[in-house]
C-alpha cells in the first residue's frame, strides 16, 4: 500500500560565496511516496543534486525540515545520522566510489560491518543481488579488473545490502557509455518492480524515462511534477514524446 515515506516543509539550502549569500534550495515542499521512482531533473546549477544530498541525510538543510517515515532526520547527531545512512538509505554515486583495494565482494559486504545482522543471512543476500546484477565470477576481483558497467553495478549491491527504504542516485550513468548505462537502467528499473523506492537525479532524457514520477526544479523551486505510468520498453517512443514535451514547456 502506497503512502509518504519522505517529506520536506520549507526545505532551504544557501551557501556563502565571495561574500554573496546563494540560495541554492528555496523553500521545497515536497513529497516522496514508497515504491515509486522518482526522477529529479533540471539544468545545471538549478540544486536538483543539492537537493537529492539534502534528502539523503548527506548534506545537512540551512533551514526546514526532512522527514523519513515521520521520523524528523534534519540536525540528528553525526552517529545517528551514519546509522539512518547505514540502515535505510542506499546511495549511488555518479562517480562509483568503491574502495579501489577492496575486492567487488568487500565493497558490497562493507556497509554491514558493525551491525547485527546474521552473517548466513548477509552471505546469501550479497549473492543473491551478484546474480540479479550479472556479476558471478566477478565478486573476487578488484575494481580496476572489471568494467566501468560492472563497478557501478557493484555500487548498485552495495547501496542495496543493508535492504534500504530508499535508494538515492545520483547521475548513476554519468560516466558510462551508452550500452553500460543501459544495462544499469535496466537493473534499475528492475529493482523498483520489486517494490524497492527510488529516488534519482539525471540530465538524461532516457535515464529520465524510467521513473514514474519527474519532478523539475528550476533555480531552486519545483516547477513541474508530471506523474506517468510505470516504464515499458515498448512505450519508450510514446512516453519519451511526453517527457521531452514536459521538459521543453520548462526550458530544458
Amino acid at each position: 500500500m502506497k503512502h509518504v515515506i519522505m517529506r520536506t516543509v520549507l526545505l532551504c539550502k544557501s551557501f556563502l560565496s565571495d561574500g554573496e549569500v546563494n540560495n541554492v534550495i528555496k523553500n521545497i515542499n515536497l513529497e516522496i511516496e514508497n515504491e515509486d521512482f522518482t526522477v529529479i531533473m533540471g539544468s545545471s546549477g538549478s540544486g536538483k543534486s543539492t537537493l537529492l544530498y539534502l534528502l539523503s541525510g548527506m548534506d545537512q538543510a540551512t533551514t526546514g525540515e526532512v522527514y523519513l517515515e515521520e521520523e524528523k532526520i534534519t540536525n540528528l547527531s553525526e552517529k545517528k545520522m551514519a546509522s539512518l545512512r547505514k540502515n535505510k538509505i542506499g546511495f549511488v554515486f555518479q562517480g562509483i566510489n568503491l574502495v579501489p583495494d577492496l575486492t567487488l565482494y568487500e565493497n558490497i559486504l562493507s556497509p554491514t560491518y558493525k551491525t547485527r545482522q546474521n552473517r548466513k543471512q548477509i552471505e546469501k543476500r550479497i549473492d543473491t543481488l551478484l546474480t540479479q546484477m550479472e556479476l558471478e565470477g566477478h565478486q573476487k576481483k578488484y575494481p580496476s579488473q572489471v568494467s566501468g558497467g560492472q563497478r557501478q553495478r557493484a555500487a548498485i549491491c552495495r547501496a542495496m545490502i543493508n535492504q534500504p527504504e530508499i535508494l538515492f542516485a545520483d547521475e548513476p550513468t554519468g560516466s558510462l557509455n551508452s550500452s553500460q548505462g543501459e544495462n544499469v537502467l535496466d537493473i534499475m528499473s528492475e529493482i523498483h518492480r520489486e517494490g524497492q523506492t527510488v529516488v534519482m537525479v539525471t540530465h538524461d532524457l532516457k535515464a529520465a524515462l524510467r521513473g514514474n514520477r519527474i519532478i523539475y526544479l528550476r533555480d531552486g523551486r519545483i516547477d513541474g511534477d508530471l506523474r506517468l505510468s510505470e516504464y515499458r520498453k515498448d512505450e519508450t517512443q510514446e512516453r519519451e514524446q511526453v517527457v521531452y514535451q514536459f521538459i521543453k514547456e520548462r526550458g530544458w
